[in-house]
């Protein structure tokens, strides 16, 4: 089973309203979500199941990832684009 890691930007009230399998890296085209409004907030959620991240039905992808993130079995960590895009820059330096 491979696992990917995700974006995801909660609202105000800490429901998922955005999200996307993060790049790599080292890819030649990245691209990030981020929030457009101030109390909106970035988490990286790390190792999303492929049973999760490879649904294509919107509304059964919202409801998984939205039970995973809930269950207290998913790895999240509040993140931001200045960090996200601090990464990319450091990897394009090296």
């Amino acid at each position: 089973m491979t696992t990917k890691n995700m974006l995801i930007i909660k609202d105000a009230h800490g429901e998922i309203i955005a999200a996307q399998i993060e790049d790599h890296a080292d890819s030649e085209l990245v691209s990030c979500i981020g929030p457009t409004q101030e109390e909106h907030t970035l988490h990286r959620v790390s190792d999303v199941p492929a049973e999760i991240h490879n649904l294509t039905h919107p509304v059964e992808f919202h409801n998984a990832i939205t039970d995973y993130v809930k269950s207290g079995n998913a790895k999240i960590t509040q993140t931001n684009t200045d960090e996200l895009r601090a990464a990319f820059t450091s990897h394009l330096k090296k």
